[in-house]
């Protein structure tokens, strides 16, 4: 009987040394992979620094998904990128990423936030106008401004309701309503009330992301939320290596 205790004892031991290296390996293996994930979305963005991309693994055993080709779920998260007028958080939800670089990816949601911050900071580049806050209201803009009126001898308080759109790889601030003191005008009415157009307000040429990601990453859409500017992404049914594509131009 303390022979077999003794025995039972050294299995039990084996197994737990067995799986204490099984977990080792299996975490070894998924930092690995999230190097690996961070150094892919740091040249496909055009990052120095490797680092500066934050990437999580998740899902079951890494080893496991690695052999059979696929990963569950990667999570991307790039902090601060530059896209010119302004910084924005950058996201990826990855889903069954293929370990093949030539395979296409079958699920991916990506976008950039900006928060609110980084929306003062760009409408500022756009508007003609001093611009005193900017207030999200999905899925709306409402920028207030200081705007010189014709029929006003001094800088007169402007809240413009703007809703921001796509065209092409542009963003576009499109008037909504102009509010002065109780007013609440339509741009139409505005112009013919102060004679001034909307567009003498708002540079229409929009802002542009297009150097700052690949070409294979398009604009679909544009959303306001309550905390953020989101800036959606379509790129689904595209390998990594496609997305590793050259950047765009936000020349003309």
């Amino acid at each position: 009987m303390p022979r077999r205790l003794v025995r039972v004892a050294m299995g039990l031991a084996g197994i737990g040394a067995l799986v204490g290296a099984t977990v080792i390996a299996d975490l070894v293996v998924r930092k690995e992979m999230e190097r690996i994930a961070r150094e892919e979305i740091a040249v496909a963005l055009e990052l120095d620094d490797p680092n500066d991309v934050e990437a999580e693994i998740e899902g079951g055993s890494a080893i496991l998904q690695l052999l059979l080709g696929s990963v569950d779920h990667v999570a991307i998260t790039v902090a601060d990128l530059d896209l010119g007028v302004a910084d924005g958080t950058f996201h990826a939800e990855i889903y069954d990423l293929p370990t093949n670089p030539l395979t296409p990816i079958p699920r991916v949601y990506s976008y950039i936030s900006l928060d609110h911050e980084s929306v003062v900071q760009l409408t500022g580049d756009f508007v003609d106008a001093p611009v005193v806050d900017v207030t999200l209201q999905p899925p709306a803009l409402r920028v207030e401004l200081e705007a010189q009126l014709p029929t006003r001898s001094s800088p007169t308080d402007v809240t413009v309701v703007v809703e921001p759109v796509t065209r092409g790889s542009r963003i576009v601030l499109v008037p909504q309503s102009i509010e002065v003191g109780a007013s609440r005008l339509a741009p139409a009415e505005f112009e013919q009330r102060f004679g001034v157009p909307t567009s003498s307000l708002f540079d229409q040429t929009g802002f542009c992301v297009a150097d700052s990601v690949p070409t294979t990453m398009e604009i679909a859409d544009v959303r306001v939320s309550n905390g953020a500017v989101l800036l959606v992404f379509a790129i689904e049914q595209r390998s990594v290596l496609q997305l590793q594509s050259p950047h765009g131009t936000c020349s003309g």
